[in-house]
This record gives C-alpha cells, sequence and structure tokens, in this order.
C-alpha cells in the first residue's frame, strides 16, 4: 500500500475561491477559511496549490488554523470513508483513508 503523509491529505482539502481571499490568507498569515492571524504554534500547512494562469502557472502556499484543519479533514475523512470500499473493510489499507487519519491527527495535535 502507499501511503499518505498528513500534508498530502490537507492538500487535497478543498479551498475558498482564491479571488474571495484577503491577501492575508493568500499569503499564509492569516486562516485560509476564516482570516484568523496565525502563529507558527497553530498554523497547519495546507500544501502547495498551483493556479493556472495566462502567463504560465503560479505556485500559493495556503495555511489554516488547526480548528479550522481539524474541522475540514474530520469532514473529509467522514465523507470518505462512508464510500470507500477498502476504508469499510479495512481503513489501514486505503492511502486516502489513512492519510485523512494523519491529517487529523495533526490538527489535533495542538488543539487542545
Amino acid at each position: 500500500m502507499q501511503t499518505m503523509s498528513a500534508v498530502q491529505a490537507f492538500a487535497l482539502l478543498p479551498l475558498p475561491e482564491l479571488h474571495t481571499l484577503s491577501q492575508d490568507q493568500v499569503r499564509g498569515t492569516t486562516c485560509v477559511w476564516d482570516g484568523v492571524g496565525l502563529s507558527p504554534e497553530i498554523a497547519v500547512d495546507l500544501g502547495e496549490r498551483k493556479l493556472r494562469r495566462v502567463d504560465g502557472r503560479v505556485s500559493w502556499f495556503p495555511r489554516a488554523c488547526r480548528r479550522c484543519a481539524l474541522e475540514r479533514a474530520m469532514h473529509a475523512l467522514v465523507e470518505h470513508s462512508q464510500s470507500c470500499e477498502q476504508c469499510v473493510d479495512d481503513q489501514n489499507v486505503c492511502a486516502l483513508g489513512a492519510g485523512l487519519v494523519r491529517a487529523v491527527r495533526e490538527a489535533r495535535r495542538s488543539n487542545v
């Protein structure tokens, strides 16, 4: 089985449309979902995102607060595990399910 890291799983979470975000959210100084200011203790890296533009591709690196990252990762895990036959049989067999579990644990790490 291939493995998926928490960062790889976070990179699969859907984000708000880029044009709806503030400059601080795009720069990663505030949470991409709720706009809360981020410190190193509460920031969660959501992985590199690529945008297609007329002049080529642009990368950006969104971040979130632990609370929002936990909510989104938990929601994605529940949604995925309800429809994934591998997860129903044995959650350790599915790379995505295991990656989402890692993402939930990472977001929960300092959220308590």
